[in-house]
């Protein structure tokens, strides 16, 4: 035989949407206290592992439970909150001739509105729905208490709670893409190749992430010049200023900001993994600063 208890519902604040109560049975009574919170009317369920599950919906501070005093298994309630914006309503059934100011003003007699957003359908015509944020719950509850059936211009209006806002997520930020500094380097030996001048660089304390040699063809030869590139601004100039006039292979190096001086990384991948000896053409020969045209 079941025996009915009555459980008293007392209301707190909690964080999180759904609480699982393990309530273990008092062998010696057939009551039970069971303690859960909900900020707006929610949806409880009891379940009983031996063989029955009891689910109603919680409106008041009392609620009748029917557990069987003879078995000695625990129970288990979880209490499962609404979704719902306790700020946010949702009016229906509003005038089609209704504005955002129209219904502002109505819902200010209840307290401060936030926001109103009216659905429309064109430029002098709504659809009939209007989101209402107002500044608290407690507002919230009496504009929906009082203006629920609330006969607004000849039309009925049905209030409920809505869903909150969903605020739109931030596009990504696409990140500025690495660039490198290029130095323009003369006057290099006819037999230095794009190894020798980076390891020449590193040699005197430089950092170079790349550095290529100018060849021309027909006959191949180097045509005594190149490129050295930083991936910083101030390792560039450090090395405008430290390499000028400095012996490579018995010859004194000249070495000039490129007329591109900035290039993004992307252009010089195919040089930084390993130095290249490039044929000449008009690209590489247009970074040449103006002195060192050749």
């Amino acid at each position: 035989m079941r025996a009915t208890t009555m459980a008293q519902l007392h209301t707190h604040y909690l964080s999180s949407p759904t609480t699982t109560l393990i309530i273990p049975p008092n062998v010696s009574s057939s009551f039970v206290s069971v303690s859960f919170s909900s900020r707006n009317p929610s949806s409880l369920s009891l379940h009983h592992r031996a063989s029955h599950a009891i689910r109603c919906t919680s409106q008041s501070s009392i609620l009748a439970v029917e557990t069987p005093s003879s078995e000695s298994q625990p129970l288990v309630v979880e209490n499962e909150v609404s979704e719902n914006s306790d700020t946010r309503l949702l009016a229906q059934n509003v005038p089609w001739s209704s504005t955002v100011a129209d219904i502002r003003a109505l819902f200010q007699q209840f307290g401060s509105v936030l926001d109103v957003e009216l659905s429309m359908h064109n430029k002098t015509r709504n659809r009939g729905l209007a989101f209402v944020e107002m500044g608290s719950a407690e507002e919230a509850a009496e504009a929906l208490s009082k203006l629920e059936g609330f006969e607004y211009e000849g039309r009925t209006l049905r209030l409920t709670y809505a869903k909150p806002r969903r605020t739109k997520a931030s596009p990504p930020v696409k990140p500025k893409p690495p660039v490198l500094y290029n130095l323009f380097v003369a006057n290099l030996p006819f037999e230095a190749r794009a190894k020798d001048v980076k390891e020449f660089f590193q040699a005197g304390g430089s950092d170079p992430f790349s550095a290529e040699v100018i060849f021309h063809d027909n006959p191949r030869k180097s045509s005594g010049y190149g490129f050295v590139s930083f991936k910083t601004k101030k390792e560039a100039d450090e090395a405008l200023t430290g390499f000028e006039g400095k012996e490579l292979l018995g010859r004194p190096i000249r070495v000039a900001r490129s007329r591109r001086f900035v290039k993004l990384e992307s252009e010089m991948n195919s040089l930084s993994e390993e130095e290249q000896d490039l044929s000449t053409d008009s690209s590489q020969a247009s970074d040449q600063p103006e002195a060192y045209e050749m």
